[in-house]
């Protein structure tokens, strides 16, 4: 049975491809089917060119892909409504920790079109609202880019900013959400002298968030980046997107930083689109966001011939492309 590439199946359909007596066989949120000469993998995601299999893996898949003589792997990724066909690939890469299979990437024959990758990482719908609602394309962003970390409909619901308690709500049940390089509190903390709240901090506490207590969208501020009490350019909802994006690229598994001219800031943005809001203060004095399928870059600007760049992905495979711009790169994780 033949299946056209670039369309959708069901997945019995996919993994019938391995032929009859197939072994069917499940690994971390990926199916297999091991047959007799190929091997049909359907993942919840992809790369453009590259899709990277993460293990723990059943023994038979660890058997036939990380061996000498490697089968053929015809990929899909799962999709709400059915398994996208991504074609033909081989095993061409295997990662080892502590003497264990960690991951094996595979390499498509034919790269996945532009047009489709977005179905195959985390989209943009979210971006189209971040101008005139932040807090829904924050929602939307969260919802997307953390889909596989489970989520609870209940939280401790407080009275407060509807952005904040948005931001609650969208992070119940994930606490890779509140952060890591710079964390939003479990609820504000009141009891300062001026009687601004508390909301967050920098991970190393370099500076806390503070907030204006009564007002529906707040204006906020960061004590300890100056000698007195230093203004983000935006309220609270758009911070809270803004600073939901710098979490996904600064704390994220796969991706990593660099200091790089502006040649080279212009290669890295250009296909994505950036964030329609006004800069952030930190982690540089002007920092913009930018976006696209399963990734997010902040270029931030405090010296005019220098950026500091940040990238997060939601698959190593997104990370290629910046891989072969030949950045110094300070940290660098896609494995």
């Amino acid at each position: 049975m033949e299946i056209e590439l670039w369309s959708v199946v069901a997945e019995p359909e996919a993994l019938a491809l391995a032929g009859p007596g197939a072994t069917l066989l499940t690994g971390s949120d990926t199916a297999y089917a091991v047959g007799s000469d190929t091997i049909v993998v359907v993942s919840p995601e992809s790369g453009s060119d590259e899709l990277v299999l993460s293990g723990p893996f059943p023994e038979l898949v660890e058997e036939r892909l990380a061996g000498v003589l490697r089968p053929p792997v015809r990929a899909f990724a799962r999709l709400p409504e059915g398994c996208l066909t991504l074609g033909t690939a081989r095993s061409t890469e295997l990662g080892y920790r502590r003497g264990a299979l960690h991951d094996i990437r595979l390499t498509f024959e034919a790269p996945i079109p532009p047009d489709l990758l977005g179905q195959v990482a985390p989209g943009l719908d979210w971006l189209a609202r971040a101008g005139h609602d932040p807090v829904a394309a924050m929602e939307r962003f969260i919802a997307g880019w953390y889909h596989d970390v489970p989520h609870v409909s209940e939280f401790d619901d407080f009275l407060g900013p509807p952005a904040l308690r948005a931001f609650y709500r969208a992070a119940a049940g994930r606490p890779e959400v509140l952060g890591v390089s710079s964390v939003v509190l479990p609820e504000p903390v009141p009891g300062r002298p001026d009687g601004l709240l508390t909301f967050g901090h920098e991970g190393d506490g370099v500076f806390t968030l503070v907030m204006e207590a009564d007002e529906k969208d707040p204006r906020i501020w960061y004590d300890g980046l100056s000698d007195r009490l230093l203004p983000e350019r935006e309220r609270l909802s758009g911070y809270l997107l803004q600073s939901t994006l710098a979490r996904a690229a600064m704390d994220g598994p796969f991706g990593g930083m660099a200091f790089v001219d502006r040649p080279q800031a212009r290669r890295i943005i250009a296909p994505l689109r950036r964030v329609p809001l006004r800069p952030m203060r930190w982690p540089s004095l002007f920092t913009r966001c930018y976006a696209g399928p399963g990734t997010v870059v902040l270029i931030g600007e405090d010296d005019a011939d220098w950026f500091e760049m940040y990238v997060g992905v939601r698959h190593p495979g997104l990370l290629r492309r910046l891989r072969k711009l030949g950045l110094d790169w300070e940290s660098f994780t896609d494995s």
